[in-house]
């Protein structure tokens, strides 16, 4: 099931609507706030100026003032109570935008229309009719979802408005000069606005990146996590007996390129492992791992005896045929230990040595045999195989070359000298894969470059010595007569 299908969307017509309600309150807010400064401070200022006391304005033109802006606010919250009214049938986000569009040029057009009103009373009051527009634009502007364009439409007709009121010889005191220079100049009060839109849009395609990109990183995390999971099942347990196997794997992703295969022939006990390390990391690397697997399996499935040799053969004709035309190639060495008679060979294909450490803590390399699988054609490739004699105590470790390329904050590898060293530590620790790894990981620091993985296999007993036949008498029937 896909993850991000569960996941719930946000639905951008429900949040346009909860925006337009809240323009809405913030209107009528607006609108409460100016009628009470108008009678609370504005008024009594009025009343003792020397405009009114010298008999310039009245103080009935200036209660008038009050009470006709008070009409003019009462009528704009009609038209904004009735769009909140009407918002709750409006669902798609076009639908909010045209209503708060609307909303605004009929709440707009009322304000102005009582400015022209009262024109007559006090100079300036056009002037006063442009703040209005201001106030509503930069709040519009800080609530709806508008993009600078969307932002503009609905108050470039209310300013086209009151361009034409203000140039009216009436309506101001100003000469026609300054009046044409105050209009020229009144689209730049639209400027705060629009910047603030595009800001704010800005913010949001930020945000909504941001939020998709969290959403794929998410899902990409469950997917890697599951394919971890698909991953850790091609790799064996670890077990013991006459040969005990064990390993450490760490990848730099959850998954990467570096394998180990191990098989146990059922007739023999015969104890096959295969280690690969694959060109590349992540996810093609471990696709390409997932293949290898299922070519270990069928050749080992199809032939329980097969040599090293045999296997190494055959992987690179397999990797050769389909996977070198993409450039993906593989290192990798394979060893069969017998079990009943403690010999061991091995195929390594242009790997790191594997390391002998001999029962009485000697150390020696198992050293490369032949070139690293897909390069060459199976007619041209000859994997050489080695054999050695192994004893009751003795351990092969295998490892990929993340072990030893592991850098501390100096930038210095660990190096194969170290590995090598590591392995001559005594007395022997339980389990060699994780000591090993223990002191890579001590010496690094920083990102890791690579993957490690690390293996063993000990030869703890011979075989033979459970199987062996019951002894058998040879003697003549003279001799036990003798013997009598």
């Amino acid at each position: 099931m896909d993850v991000a299908a569960t996941q719930p969307k946000p639905d951008p017509g429900r949040e346009a609507v909860r925006r337009l309600r809240i323009l809405c309150i913030v209107y009528l807010v607006l609108g409460a706030a100016s009628i009470a400064q108008y009678f609370l401070a504005d008024f009594p200022t009025i009343a003792d100026s020397p405009a009114v006391t010298g008999g310039l304005i009245s103080a009935d033109n200036a209660a008038i003032r009050g009470w006709a802006r008070a009409a003019g606010l009462g009528l704009a919250a009609a038209v904004i109570g009735g769009f909140w009214w009407r918002s709750r049938r409006l669902v798609t986000r076009t639908e909010a935008t045209n209503a708060a569009t609307l909303m605004i040029l009929l709440t707009g057009a009322v304000l102005l229309a009582s400015r022209l009103v009262l024109q007559a009373v006090i100079a300036n009051h056009a002037a006063w009719g442009l703040a209005d527009v201001v106030v509503m634009h930069v709040a519009a502007c800080l609530i709806m979802p508008w993009s600078p364009r969307d932002a503009t439409l609905p108050f470039a007709p209310l300013l086209l408005v009151w361009a034409v009121t203000f140039l009216v010889p009436t309506a101001s005191d100003l000469d026609i000069l300054d009046r044409v220079v105050i209009v020229i100049m009144s689209p730049l009060v639209l400027a705060p606005g629009a910047w603030l839109a595009g800001w704010r849009r800005a913010r949001r395609r930020e945000t909504a990146t941001r939020r998709e990109l969290e959403g794929q990183v998410e899902l990409m995390g469950g997917e890697l996590s599951r394919a971890r999971i698909v991953h850790d099942a091609m790799f064996p347990d670890a077990f013991t007996g006459h040969v005990a196997f064990e390993y450490e794997y760490h990848p730099i992703q959850e998954i990467g390129g570096d394998y180990v295969h191990v098989f146990a022939s059922p007739d023999t006990g015969k104890v096959t492992l295969t280690l690969l390390d694959v060109a590349g990391h992540g996810l093609a690397a471990a696709l390409t791992v997932n293949r290898l697997f299922g070519e270990l399996e069928r050749i080992l499935a199809e032939n329980s005896e097969a040599e090293p040799r045999e296997v190494m053969g055959l992987l690179n004709r397999y990797i050769n045929l389909t996977m070198a035309r993409h450039s993906l190639f593989a290192t990798g060495t394979c060893m069969m230990l017998d079990p009943n008679s403690g010999k061991m060979s091995w195929v390594n294909a242009g790997h790191p040595p594997s390391l002998l450490r001999r029962a009485d803590g000697t150390v020696g390399d198992l050293p490369t045999t032949t070139m690293l699988l897909g390069v060459l054609g199976s007619d041209e490739y000859e994997p050489a195989s080695r054999e050695i004699q192994l004893h009751p105590g003795d351990v092969v470790i295998a490892y990929t070359d993340g072990a030893f390329e592991a850098r501390d904050r100096h930038g210095h590898r660990f190096g194969l000298d170290a590995v090598r060293q590591t392995a001559h530590f005594d007395p022997p620790p339980r389990s060699w894969p994780k000591f090993i790894a223990g002191a890579v990981h001590q010496h690094h620091e920083g990102h890791a470059e690579d993957d490690v993985l690390i293996a063993s296999l000990t030869l703890r007993s011979l075989r033979i010595a459970d199987c062996a036949p019951p002894l058998v008498e040879t003697t003549t029937a003279a001799e036990r007569s003798l013997r009598r």
